[in-house]
């Protein structure tokens, strides 16, 4: 019988204090909520806020949150849930200039960012090259959910990062994601979701050509052989290594 991923909602790891629904697998739990208790942020900003279910979490452990959606219902849906954020209605790249660039007027960083909104691939690099034309004034981690997913990873990695001087490091393998061999929640079946992409900002200009890296590309292309990913036109010898790959994952 096949493996069909269950959410994250065993005693282990269900927490009443984030009770919202939250589309991310265990390990994207656990990473986010470590990240933001070391990090302890005083401005969070959230591109793509869905039902609330990572702003919970981001809000539960910063000071004040900017959170960026199209939806015009979202503030509404959350009215009185958060008293420390802040909403912003429109298309992320009409909302991110502007906002950025109060941001950058009051002199405040951005401690940490999670880039969660449109999931093609202009879309993900056009968000990401909005946030880089931002000039941080202390540490800024950027967090780019499902960046095992093919579309979103050709955004992330095709992203202008080497054009800000302040990026320090990216890799795109953060936090791997997982496979949906059965149909689960909003993710079709023969599906790749999730994943953290995680890039690092600093005040300081780095030194040297910036490396962006994939840490688990090996695992990301095994998985698209066998996944809807993978490409159309196979040939003999394809077909039978996609064979093989299928019988491990079963």
């Amino acid at each position: 019988m096949p493996a069909v991923y269950h959410a994250p909602d065993d005693e282990l790891t269900s927490d009443p204090t984030f009770a919202l629904h939250w589309q991310m697998t265990n390990c994207e739990r656990y990473a986010l909520q470590d990240l933001l208790r070391r990090t302890s942020p005083k401005v969070s900003l959230e591109i793509g806020t869905y039902k609330g279910g990572s702003l919970q979490v981001i809000a539960h452990f910063s000071e004040h949150v900017h959170s960026v959606d199209i939806d015009p219902t979202v503030p509404e849906r959350l009215a009185g849930l958060f008293d420390n954020v802040s909403y912003h209605t429109g298309p992320s790249a009409e909302v991110l200039p502007s906002l950025l660039a109060d941001l950058e007027k009051q002199g405040t960083n951005i401690d940490l960012i999670l880039v969660d909104g449109d999931h093609s691939a202009k879309g993900v690099r056009n968000d990401i090259n909005k946030l880089l034309v931002f000039r941080p004034k202390g540490r800024c981690i950027i967090i780019m959910h499902d960046s095992f997913n093919p579309e979103c990873r050709e955004g992330i990695r095709t992203a202008d990062w080497a054009g800000s001087p302040y990026v320090h490091s990216v890799d795109l393998d953060f936090i791997p994601g997982i496979y949906h061999e059965s149909a689960y929640d909003t993710a079709p079946a023969r599906s790749m979701w999730g994943g953290f992409a995680c890039a690092v900002l600093q005040p300081s200009e780095r030194k040297g050509p910036l490396e962006v890296r994939e840490s688990q590309r090996g695992l990301f292309e095994a998985v698209r052989q066998v996944s809807m990913h993978a490409p159309k036109t196979v040939g003999n010898g394809g077909a039978s290594l996609l064979s093989r790959i299928r019988r491990r994952l079963a």
